[in-house]
C-alpha cells in the first residue's frame, strides 16, 4: 500500500479533529502570551479542562460530497482504553478501515489490508483524543510560537507543533476567542474549522474543509451526529 493512501487517511482524521470566530478590530496592543497559555485558551473556549477531561468515548459522523460521490466519515474514538477506529464509506460502500488498539493498528483499503509502521501508529495515535491540545506534553510534542498573523479576517496567534513522528502543523488561534481556526500540515493540507455548536458542554465544528494537493477541489465536511460517552461496541475494533 502506497504512501499516497496514509496521506488520505491522515487527512481524513484531520477532519475529525476540532470555530468561527466573530471578527474583531483591536486598538489595543495584542497580549503576548506563551504557546501554553494560548492553548489553556484554547481549551477553556471549548468547554473547559473538567469537561473535556470527563469525555471517555466519542461518535462522529460526517459527510462531503466531491464530484458526485457522497461520502461518509465514521470515527469512533476511546480515550479511556486508547482505542480508535474510523471508516469512510462512499456512495455506500466501506473504502477504508483504520483500527487501532493495544499499541498496534491497521488500515484497510479496497481490500487489501496494512500493518501499521511505527511512525504511522506514533501519528495515527495522537488522534486517538478528540482535543489532543490537552495532551502535547504527555505526547512528547514540541511546540513553539510563530508570527500573530489574520485568519479570514480575525486576528490569530500562531502555533508551530512539531509531533513525536517529526511531523510539522502550524495551528492558528483566534486571539479574540481562543478557537482554533485552522490547521496547516505538510501531510494533511489547509484545514479550516468553521460554524462550532454547543454539544453537551463542548464547542465542536460543524463544518470543516480542507484543501490538498490529493483532492480535486477542496472538501467540505459538516457533522451529521455526535454522540458523547456512549458505550462503543468492541466489534468496532476488530
Amino acid at each position: 500500500m502506497r504512501k499516497p493512501i496514509f496521506i488520505l487517511l491522515f487527512v481524513l482524521f484531520a477532519v475529525s479533529q476540532g470555530t468561527q470566530a466573530h471578527t474583531t478590530f483591536r486598538t489595543e496592543p495584542l497580549p503576548e502570551k506563551t504557546p501554553q497559555e494560548i492553548i489553556n485558551d484554547y481549551i477553556d473556549a471549548i468547554g473547559g479542562k473538567q469537561k473535556i477531561a470527563a469525555v471517555k468515548t466519542i461518535i462522529l459522523v460526517m459527510e462531503a460530497e466531491i464530484q458526485g460521490m457522497k461520502i461518509e466519515i465514521d470515527t469512533n474514538r476511546d480515550m479511556e482504553g486508547l482505542r480508535l477506529m474510523q471508516q469512510m464509506v462512499v456512495d455506500g460502500n466501506v473504502m477504508q478501515k483504520t483500527v487501532v488498539k493495544d499499541n498496534e493498528g491497521y488500515m484497510s483499503m479496497m481490500g487489501q489490508v496494512k500493518t501499521l509502521s511505527e511512525d504511522e501508529l506514533a501519528t495515527l495515535k495522537t488522534n486517538i483524543y478528540a482535543f489532543p491540545e490537552m495532551h502535547y506534553g504527555d505526547m512528547g510534542f514540541s511546540v513553539t510560537r510563530g508570527e500573530n498573523t489574520t485568519i479570514n479576517g480575525e486576528e490569530a496567534y500562531t502555533l508551530l507543533v512539531t509531533n513525536s513522528a517529526g511531523l510539522e502543523s502550524k495551528e492558528y488561534f483566534s486571539i479574540a476567542s481562543g478557537l482554533k481556526l485552522k490547521m496547516v500540515a505538510e501531510v494533511a493540507g489547509d484545514i479550516i474549522f468553521d460554524d462550532y455548536e454547543e454539544v453537551e458542554g463542548i464547542m465542536f465544528p460543524m463544518k470543516v474543509t480542507i484543501s490538498n494537493p490529493m483532492l480535486p477541489v477542496p472538501m467540505e465536511t459538516r457533522v451529521v451526529s455526535i454522540q458523547v460517552n456512549e458505550p462503543l461496541d468492541n466489534s468496532l475494533f476488530e
